[in-house]
């Protein structure tokens, strides 16, 4: 190839790693980085990917985007250091990119202690406080009083919401949260988050509908899996119009179970999908503000889905709802 050497010379300069690859896997480049940091051993003419890749997830992740024709991602330590591995296979060709993450990780790690440090550090004195704001109102006989307390009441209720969210998320993120996944009746689990709901779903006028096929059934952590149900329906009921629907239903491709969560609400402008799974992102502040909520619930939501070697997605439409797919691998 002509220009082969211009590319070289070119991802020579680069400060990530970068393997060019045919349709079978060999490798027709390999830059000076990948050899630096010894993620391949020296490459020579016809060499296939799995004999100069040093690391078993990365070869493992370059195996999928061939075979599978699709893009395939991973992260990967070796020598102390965290790469990301993004494979592109495309006609004839597949390009490899590997990027040091290691700064990014060591600064995520240091962000996720700090909140779960200070979350942990706010747990006792809110409880402290609602516990004397609730011995006034309960003492408390002047309504205009009472109406003040009850006030502060809720806000500390919205506090104690926030920094309980923040721990879970924290722990979701940094794999501490240990899973203990068993054959779970989805409809069922269904029914009992609708039944939390049932209030608030009628103040809306919101139905809700249980579409689960009996007998349906998902490997997963029962807990973590009731509270990602409820933090969609929460979402589906809050976003919803008045007399609106929402509806769960369930499905298997071969290799997950899909838990879908549609509703008739709002719906998403096109632009902001991308971000809502990220912690505190708000499609309309005004509008969440007045719903309440601690803006981490989607972000809840997708780490579970990830914890659980799933992932979560989103289709949606402005001013006529939200279809929010969670992908769970069959396992057990």
């Amino acid at each position: 190839m002509p220009y082969m050497s211009l590319l070289k010379d070119f991802l020579g300069k680069v400060g990530e790693g970068y393997l060019l690859l045919d349709s079978e896997g060999r490798v027709l480049l390999a830059n000076d980085f990948l050899l630096k940091r010894g993620l391949i051993s020296q490459v020579s003419e016809e060499i296939a990917y799995y004999q100069c890749l040093k690391n078993l997830t990365a070869i493992s992740c370059v195996a999928e985007a061939l075979s599978e024709k699709r893009e395939s991602y991973c992260q990967f330590s070796h020598e102390e250091c965290e790469y990301a591995l993004f494979a592109f296979p495309g006609g004839e060709l597949c390009i490899v990119r590997i990027t040091d993450v290691t700064e990014f990780k060591r600064y995520e790690r240091s962000k996720r202690h700090f909140v779960a440090n200070v979350s942990h550090e706010l747990k006792t004195p809110l409880a402290v406080l609602q516990s004397i704001l609730e011995t006034l109102y309960d003492e408390e006989e002047n309504p205009q009083k009472r109406n003040f307390l009850e006030k502060a009441l809720r806000r500390v209720d919205e506090l104690n919401r926030l920094v309980r969210d923040l721990l879970i998320l924290t722990k979701l993120e940094s794999g501490e949260e240990r899973l203990r996944p068993e054959r779970i009746g989805l409809c069922s689990l269904v029914e009992e988050v609708f039944e939390l709901f049932e209030s608030q779903a009628s103040s809306m006028q919101v139905s809700m509908e249980n579409k689960v096929p009996e007998g349906f059934s998902v490997f997963a952590d029962p807990e973590k899996l009731f509270l990602l149900l409820k933090n969609l329906v929460d979402n589906g009921i809050k976003y919803n119009k008045v007399g609106g629907k929402l509806t769960i239903s369930a499905y298997e491709d071969g290799r997950f179970s899909i838990i879908s969560v549609e509703d008739s609400g709002i719906g998403i402008p096109k632009e902001h999908i991308p971000f809502v799974f990220e912690r505190f992102y708000r499609v309309d502040d005004s509008r969440s503000r007045d719903l309440g909520g601690t803006g981490l619930g989607l972000s809840i939501v997708k780490h579970i889905a990830l914890s659980h070697g799933g992932k979560v997605d989103l289709s949606s439409k402005e001013g006529e709802g939200s279809v929010f797919r969670v992908y769970l691998p069959l396992g057990g």
